[in-house]
């Protein structure tokens, strides 16, 4: 019916209005994987902080038995540099997301953990699952947060600064095309990764960036 028909793009099939329906019902009787891995982490400047996780593993056995009984299926490829997850439903209708890879190098077992890493987060935002822990950024800001008896502390130094938050912001800001984008996005995380965290002020200036570019120009 043309009521269920939306704008053509990238992200998505013509019709979404079967795949809603199961991916709500999948996100309705998922039992989200248990956190059982925990890393502890040293910043670049010498804070340093633990959280909790669940591995891709474990994320894709929590979700293997809603997404059968919902008609739903993952798959996840790389093509042209990009990490592509498509979400298909028995209808033929489908979400997707794109996510770009760092380069590669001859660092192959290091690449290969770098693409674990995006498919576990690509594989869980596109579901809807939970994988770890969330400290409402109070890390990226340099506090300390209890959350559930679990205790994290920085040693007093935060994990960026202010003067660096507000040059990744203005650079992030000024970005006019996807290429730009991608360049500072890769900058900052590899200079500083906590200023990249979800929750930071540059993330949320990041993520609204991408979103305009991704929006097609108007005629």
């Amino acid at each position: 019916m043309e009521e269920n028909k939306i704008q053509v793009n990238s992200f998505m099939s013509p019709e979404i209005k079967d795949i809603s329906a199961a991916l709500s019902a999948f996100q309705g009787s998922l039992v989200q994987p248990k956190l059982e891995k925990e890393v502890k982490v040293r910043t670049k400047t010498g804070g340093e902080y633990k959280f909790k996780y669940a591995d891709l593993s474990a994320c894709v056995k929590s979700a293997a038995p809603a997404l059968k009984e919902q008609g739903l299926s993952v798959s996840q490829i790389i093509n042209d540099g990009k990490l592509i997850t498509l979400l298909s439903h028995t209808s033929g209708q489908w979400f997707k997301s794109e996510l770009l890879l760092p380069a590669q190098s001859a660092e192959y077992q290091a690449f290969g953990s770098a693409i674990t890493y995006l498919k576990r987060y690509s594989y869980c935002a596109i579901l809807g699952i939970v994988a770890d822990t969330d400290d409402d950024a109070n890390i990226a800001c340099g506090n300390e947060a209890t959350i559930k008896d679990r205790s994290i502390k920085t040693t007093g130094q935060v994990a960026f600064t202010g003067a660096q938050l507000q040059q990744a912001i203005s650079e992030m800001n000024a970005v006019t095309d996807e290429p730009g984008f991608f360049k500072v996005w890769n900058k900052w995380s590899h200079e500083c990764t906590a200023i990249c965290n979800n929750g930071t002020e540059f993330y949320k200036v990041a993520v609204s960036k991408r979103q305009s570019l991704s929006q097609p120009a108007a005629k």
